[in-house]
């Protein structure tokens, strides 16, 4: 750019077609050349940026496959739990079915009434 303005101020601001056309033609080519080093960058970024995104989402899925197998496993323990209790709880109830049937007739109506009275509620 500055060769045009020289060129043009050392022979009164004229510049002839042949100095034009080299100028347009450098003009060209730079354009040409920043055109593929802006599409380079970007193409090593957008690469950058993918296997970046590739491995959030590769964590993320890790993060997620952890906190359900570990509610998994938490579900599996309560579950066992649930069944201990069921067990125990039938254990007790047989036991006291067999020690004292009749405590036990009295504790079942009494539940029932219980349970009727809040059923209506």
């Amino acid at each position: 750019m500055a060769e045009v303005q020289r060129n043009a101020a050392g022979n009164g601001g004229n510049i002839t077609s042949k100095e034009m056309d080299r100028e347009i033609e450098r003009l060209k080519t730079d354009m040409a050349q920043i055109s593929q080093h802006v599409s380079k960058l970007l193409n090593a970024t957008g690469s950058h940026a993918a296997r970046k995104a590739r491995n959030q989402m590769s964590r993320a899925r890790k993060g997620v496959d952890g906190v359900l197998s570990e509610a998994g496993d938490i579900g599996g323990e309560a579950a066992d739990a649930m069944r201990e209790v069921r067990d125990t709880l039938a254990d007790a109830v047989e036991e006291s079915v067999q020690n004292r049937p009749f405590t036990t007739l009295a504790m079942a109506i009494a539940a029932g009434f219980v349970i009727g009275a809040i059923w209506r509620r």
